[in-house]
């Protein structure tokens, strides 16, 4: 699989999925564009997948001592955990209805709903470990690498996300693709802040790759930012819509993880499109120095 095979697809979907979701509600009521909230949901989850068999090609191109298989692997983690959190998620949404109000459901299904969520907290928490791994490695060089103060202003926007979502909070709870509950609106709160420290640090090793000369590698972090971005801002859509577009905001949210999934697709396509290149300009080097004169 290569990345210009996928990124027409994947834009063209982009394009497509606002249309026929418009269309569907035009064509009914403020709940018929709700099976195609659920299809872009189940299409997230299988692209997840993909992304995670290409991660996990990407993380094969590593010997094991290197920097790049221990932040690949983690980022592995990463997409395992929230994967499988998204087949909890897949069950609630196609198989299992939970009781309203949650609290007099079981113990089993109440912990299965409410604290099972923080399996995606979890996975994040597996994606800072990445990225901190990933910052380390670049600062192991002895290369002096700094922030410029354009990378800053990103930081500091990145973080009006959360202070943003915080003061929307009440909204949080209204809506959700399995059924909300009082409790979804403080797991939304501790992701969009999770998430703002994920793109921070995506900011900075980013900001590292390109004074290691930028290039392919640091598209791959680039791309890896705009997921990030794309996710943080899901929850705050979410906060801003819920009350004034209750039909459309559900669809936005998982349109925008959507993009998150495609986002992670394609950077891990890029990783495996980097490293080989690499490889090969280096045996080509090492077969020109040995040559016979």
């Amino acid at each position: 699989m290569r990345s210009k095979s996928v990124i027409v697809p994947f834009l063209v979907s982009v394009l497509l999925a606002p249309a026929v979701f418009a269309l569907a509600v035009a064509l009914g009521d403020g709940k018929s564009g709700q099976p195609v909230t659920r299809i872009v949901f189940a299409g997230t989850v299988l692209i997840e997948i993909v992304a995670l068999t290409q991660v996990l090609a990407a993380r094969r191109l590593f010997h094991r001592g290197d920097h790049g298989y221990l932040t690949w692997s983690l980022v592995a983690a990463f997409l395992i955990v929230r994967l499988i959190a998204e087949f909890r998620l897949l069950t609630l949404t196609f198989v299992v209805t939970p009781p309203k109000p949650i609290e007099s459901a079981s113990s089993g299904m109440f912990f299965y709903v409410v604290v099972l969520r923080y399996l995606y907290t979890v996975s994040d928490l597996l994606f800072v470990s990445a990225m901190v791994t990933t910052a380390r490695a670049y600062k192991s060089t002895g290369l002096k690498f700094n922030l410029l103060q354009r990378d800053y202003l990103y930081i500091a926007l990145v973080w009006l996300m959360p202070v943003a979502t915080y003061l929307l909070r009440d909204n949080l709870g209204l809506i959700g693709i399995a059924g909300p509950d009082k409790y979804v609106s403080t797991y939304r709160l501790v992701a969009v802040c999770v998430g703002a420290l994920i793109v921070s640090l995506c900011l900075v090793v980013r900001r590292y790759a390109v004074q290691m000369g930028g290039g392919a590698v640091a598209r791959v972090w680039g791309t890896v930012v705009a997921a990030g971005t794309i996710r943080a801002a899901s929850f705050l859509t979410l906060a801003l819509l819920s009350k004034a577009w209750p039909v459309w905001a559900p669809f936005i949210e998982q349109y925008l993880l959507w993009i998150f999934a495609g986002c992670w697709l394609m950077a891990a396509l890029y990783q495996r499109e980097v490293v080989p290149g690499a490889a090969v300009t280096a045996a080509v080097d090492t077969a020109g120095s040995e040559a016979p004169a």
